[in-house]
């Protein structure tokens, strides 16, 4: 008998998808008429959370990620669809595993019991066949004991499809693929806790190729863990120059209490500088932004000195200017005698 080996693909990619859909490649043959080699693959899977918490409908993380906090004893619902883009019908396994914030990536959990979510979470089918080009609505059920303990529980609703082949040595393998929707679950009375988030100096460097990234600490100073997603801009270069905005590095979950370095890659044909650089980082409704001026070093796998940053955020100086202005005028429009006495004292000159 051929020797059987397991093996997982995409698992990690699923979680890490900050996109509407998350979706990994199917199996080249998932209802098992798979062959040796040369099998090509056939549509997708993908799973899709159709709605929101009612409080964080403006939440961009919510419309992608079942993230909530609840009291002891709540019991919700929510919606998600499964799709199967394939020409062939996929038997789909639905099932509810742990997940964990591992060296700031969120991942599942080694331990299939590393909290309560499977216990608390569950799908109302546990496996179907879905059609050839077909999206089926599911509905998740979170059912949280009026004992629970608080605190943040992470956690992935999973959509898996599996098919067996045949290497070139005859050896049959099983293929599984998920994907899944990430659960931010925060347990415990009165309302969500706040989150907050500190960015720390801009450091400008170039890595192996030369080409020019600027990483920027980030430090999660709330009590619910964070999606770094973000971008920045350049002005005021060599010559005049502006460039931008350039999107983040995806893939930063930053734990509660923790620190992550978020990276910023830019285009290789970008001059030292100096430059003003302006950057924005947002984790949901929540962002931040910092501004100043650096300049790249030479080389490779180098970082330069951390970016001089403003005294005064421009948004700070910009308001400032409105306040000065605004006390300027008001007199004049509040008190009509003093308007008429400045435009007598004006005639008579």
């Amino acid at each position: 008998m051929a020797a059987r080996s397991r093996r997982t693909v995409a698992a990690l990619a699923a979680l890490t998808v900050l996109s509407g859909t998350a979706v990994a490649g199917a199996p080249a043959s998932a209802d098992g008429r798979g062959g040796a080699g040369g099998a090509r693959p056939d549509g997708r899977i993908g799973v899709q959370l159709l709605e929101a918490t009612r409080g964080r409908r403006d939440d961009p993380r919510a419309s992608i990620y079942l993230i909530d906090h609840v009291n002891p004893g709540t019991r919700m619902t929510r919606r998600f669809a499964v799709t199967n883009t394939s020409s062939g019908p996929q038997r789909i396994r639905l099932s509810v595993g742990p997940a964990e914030i591992k060296e700031n990536e969120f991942v599942p959990a080694d331990d299939p019991r590393a909290n309560e979510l499977p216990e608390w979470v569950t799908v109302n089918r546990s496996s179907f066949v879905a059609p050839p080009d077909s999206t089926t609505e599911l509905r998740a059920t979170v059912a949280v004991p009026p004992n629970a303990p608080r605190g943040e529980r992470y956690g992935a609703i999973w959509a898996a499809v599996t098919s067996r082949q045949k290497d070139r040595a005859g050896t049959e393998i099983q293929q599984v693929n998920r994907v899944g929707i990430r659960l931010y679950l925060d347990v415990g009375p009165g309302g969500d806790p706040p989150s907050d988030f500190t960015i720390g100096d801009l450091l400008p460097g170039r890595g192996d190729t030369g080409a020019p990234v600027v990483r920027a600490a980030v430090h999660n100073t709330g009590e619910r863990a964070l999606d770094m997603v973000g971008k920045l801009w350049l002005s005021d270069g060599p010559g005049g120059l502006s460039a931008g905005p350039f999107p983040a590095r995806l893939g930063t979950t930053v734990p509660i209490g923790g620190t992550a370095q978020v990276e910023v890659p830019l285009d290789r044909q970008l001059p030292d500088g100096p430059w003003r650089v302006r950057l924005r980082l947002e984790s949901g409704r929540l962002h931040r932004e910092v501004s100043g001026t650096l300049t790249f070093p030479d080389g490779r796998n180098v970082w330069g000195d951390a970016a001089k940053a403003d005294r005064y955020p421009r948004w700070a100086l910009l308001l400032a200017g409105l306040v000065a202005l605004l006390l300027a005028v008001l007199p004049f429009v509040a008190f009509p005698k003093l308007r008429a006495r400045v435009r007598g004292q004006l005639a008579r000159r």
